[in-house]
């Protein structure tokens, strides 16, 4: 069984948050609101772009912000950092993410907590890497052994240290955004646009075409969350090697035939965790957050056979 010390003294390249790739994308998105709001709404309404952007941001980013305290309130998490720690595993997890943060350059040991669930899982959130939170379920530490346990940990401090969550939390708000560009003339009935056309509507065609642009910006926001848990595994397999990601993932895939039915909070945060045990196969799989695990071990197996 590999633990913490096959890897205190292992070289790796510390990722570092793109802060001209995140501005670059969202300039783009910003772009293209304006270019909708011209071409569909008229160049009157152009006079609102601020306060649609707000709006539609507001939400997705207040939820980051009260993040961690939300979750602490639902999942009841007992803070285990700073001599918190009751037992042996738990302890496993305190310095296992005090070590990680060090070879991550973090700036700020994310808080660490434990919540009551015999759900097999952990979650990262937080409105920024230096202000995150790192969870694990009981169900996890009665589950998994030391290597399944430190892969974990390493796939939720790589959500930490790329700023998942934000960039998340910034897709969302660009996904709203564009959803109400496409649905403000139906709401207020009638609107000039700049063909001088009329585009009135009634309230069931404004639900039409909410639900209609909901649909494939939710398949956009999952398309982004499946690629970027398999950047977490990436990024995991190289901090501490593949080994311990393969371990996890297919620890997770064992068990996940015989679970127990899972309470409305691990539904409410699924997007945040290391699996989510809502996915389907087939045209189910386009709205799911989280890749197949055997999809994820696949991945991972590729990288062990690449060294790592």
């Amino acid at each position: 069984m590999y633990g913490l010390s096959q890897i205190r003294n292992k070289q790796i390249k510390v990722p570092h948050f793109n802060i001209f790739k995140i501005g670059t994308w969202v300039m783009m998105g910003i772009f293209a609101s304006y270019l909708m709001i011209y071409l569909f709404l008229g160049q009157e309404i152009l006079n609102y772009f601020p306060f649609l952007l707000l709006f539609a941001f507001a939400t997705p980013l207040f939820s980051l912000w009260m993040s961690k305290s939300s979750v602490k309130r639902a999942y009841q998490i007992r803070m285990i950092g700073e001599g918190g720690a009751k037992n042996e595993k738990e302890q496993l997890v305190v310095n296992t993410i005090q070590l990680l943060s060090e070879k991550l350059e973090l700036q700020k040991v994310p808080e660490i907590g434990v919540y009551p669930s015999y759900d097999v899982n952990a979650f990262a959130t937080g409105a920024s890497k230096n202000s995150a939170l790192v969870a694990v379920s009981q169900g996890l530490l009665q589950t998994m052994n030391e290597t399944e346990i430190i892969g974990v940990l390493a796939h939720e401090m790589s959500h930490v240290v790329n700023g998942d969550m934000l960039t998340s939390s910034i897709l969302e708000g660009f996904v709203s955004a564009f959803a109400l560009i496409a649905t403000i003339p139906f709401l207020f009935g009638r609107s000039e646009n700049n063909r001088g056309g009329r585009a009135g509507s009634s309230f069931m065609t404004y639900y039409m075409i909410r639900n209609i642009a909901n649909f494939f910006g939710k398949l956009v926001s999952s398309a982004y969350s499946r690629r970027r848990e398999y950047g977490a595994d990436r990024l995991a397999a190289q901090i501490t090697g593949a080994v311990y990601m393969k371990s996890a993932l297919i620890k997770l895939q064992d068990i996940s035939q015989g679970r127990i039915s899972l309470q409305a909070e691990d539904r409410r945060f699924a997007n945040f965790k290391i699996t989510n045990n809502f996915s389907s196969g087939g045209l189910a799989s386009l709205f799911a957050s989280h890749p197949s695990l055997e999809n994820r071990i696949e991945a991972v197996e590729r990288l062990e056979q690449q060294g790592w």
